[in-house]
């Protein structure tokens, strides 16, 4: 007996006599068992809630990426600036540029596991 059938309690799990069931009905019953479960498995899926979730996710990831990109092209400048100052101005510039560069990788790294999470 099937125990995947047995545990979501769509047959019993009392003994069958195979020597009164006939050939065509026992074919019948395991057909019956496979529809059952195809069944249970497709309501346990809840498709609508789970295409509203990952069209919610999919927004989010979209929304981070653009978001990594207007910080990136922020550092990049802010980098050119930095290496156009003179060495003295650096020296008190140098934190900020860190900074950013340290905020940039939180946002990769945040997102990294945003997506990994969600998928």
């Amino acid at each position: 007996m099937d125990s995947f059938a047995i545990t979501e309690g769509l047959v019993s799990q009392e003994p069958q006599d195979d020597q009164t069931q006939s050939p065509v009905s026992a074919k019948l019953t395991e057909e019956t068992n496979k529809f059952q479960r195809a069944i249970a498995a497709w309501r346990g899926i809840d498709l609508t809630s789970t295409i509203a979730k990952l069209d919610t996710t999919a927004t989010d990831i979209v929304e981070q990426q653009r978001d990594a990109l207007v910080q990136r092209k922020d550092l990049a400048q802010k980098t050119k600036d930095y290496k156009k100052l003179d060495d003295e101005s650096k020296l008190v510039e140098y934190k900020a540029l860190l900074k950013a560069y340290q905020s940039f990788i939180d946002l990769l790294t945040n997102q990294g596991k945003t997506s990994s999470s969600s998928f």
